[in-house]
């Protein structure tokens, strides 16, 4: 019955993490939805091998990647992988059981020119287990929609992802490196967009993403050092790579201004910052 039915990789990168993975595993094994493969793609040097290893189970793929960072993580692991379809998992969070089952009804039903689609996230306290709140899916288009999906995290949520196999290899089997942010969904929805490829919204949360458990996320800012010089190339990064549409749609650039000027003070290039809060009046006016 499985080989009638298209596979899906599952893709998780992880670092010191040893006591937080069982978590993620356990989600993927009871997905209503069984031909998947998840490869995990261990950076760290706690027994994290240990516990993967523990449940013996054949569909998980465990290598080390002890260089390079999430970037070769990714990138190793998309070689090694056999899916028709790629989508990730944190290695603290959670797939509710239904997720890889409505993924893929969403993806099939559409023609390909959709590359990808994302979803609604639900986000939960680690240690209470409290709700908390939802970042929501829901624009949806082609390049049309691209000036709105530069102006903010939009377009993004990791696990929510899943890419055709051709339209995640076009832009490059991971994320993107040298902006300033290594894990920047953002600017990977961004990028596919660019190309051409359509994305449509899964409007129903089917992840939960949990915060306050002690241990720094590979997306927050306090992830990477040099916080403020690396978000300066960030978004200096979104308003070079897309300056045609920041100069037919300034708007789209104020978030990326008020952030610049934020980061630009704490990084004492204060010209900078005066130069940036001009632009932005600019916009405004």
């Amino acid at each position: 019955m499985l080989e009638n039915q298209p596979l899906i990789t599952i893709i998780t990168n992880t670092k010191n993490r040893a006591n937080l993975i069982s978590r993620c595993i356990e989600s993927i094994q009871k997905q209503t939805y069984q031909n998947y493969e998840h490869i995990i793609a261990d950076g760290g040097d706690d027994n994290t091998e240990e516990i993967v290893m523990s449940y013996n189970d054949p569909k998980i793929k465990y290598i080390k990647v002890n260089e390079g960072g999430p970037i070769a993580q990714t990138k190793v692991s998309f070689s090694m992988s056999s899916g028709e379809y790629i989508t990730f998992l944190d290695d603290d969070d959670e797939y509710l059981p239904e997720k890889l089952e409505k993924q893929l009804q969403l993806m099939q039903g559409l023609p390909s020119e959709y590359g990808f689609i994302y979803g609604t996230m639900s986000y939960y306290d680690n240690e209470t287990k409290e709700y908390l709140y939802d970042h929501k899916a829901e624009i949806e288009g082609g390049k049309e929609i691209l000036h709105i999906a530069i102006s903010d995290a939009i377009v993004c949520g990791t696990p929510t992802f899943m890419f055709r196999r051709n339209a995640f290899e076009s832009i490059g089997g991971t994320w993107i490196p040298n902006i300033g942010n290594e894990m920047s969904d953002w600017a990977l929805g961004c990028k596919a967009l660019a190309q051409g490829w359509k994305v449509k919204a899964l409007k129903e949360s089917y992840l939960k993403i949990y915060v306050n458990h002690n241990y720094v996320r590979l997306s927050d800012n306090d992830y990477y050092q040099d916080t403020a010089h690396r978000y300066i190339k960030f978004h200096n990064y979104f308003l070079n790579e897309y300056r045609d549409i920041v100069k037919s749609r300034p708007q789209s650039a104020i978030g990326h201004y008020k952030c610049l000027v934020h980061y630009y003070i704490h990084a004492g290039l204060f010209k900078n910052a005066f130069n940036t809060w001009v632009s932005l009046l600019k916009v405004n006016l």
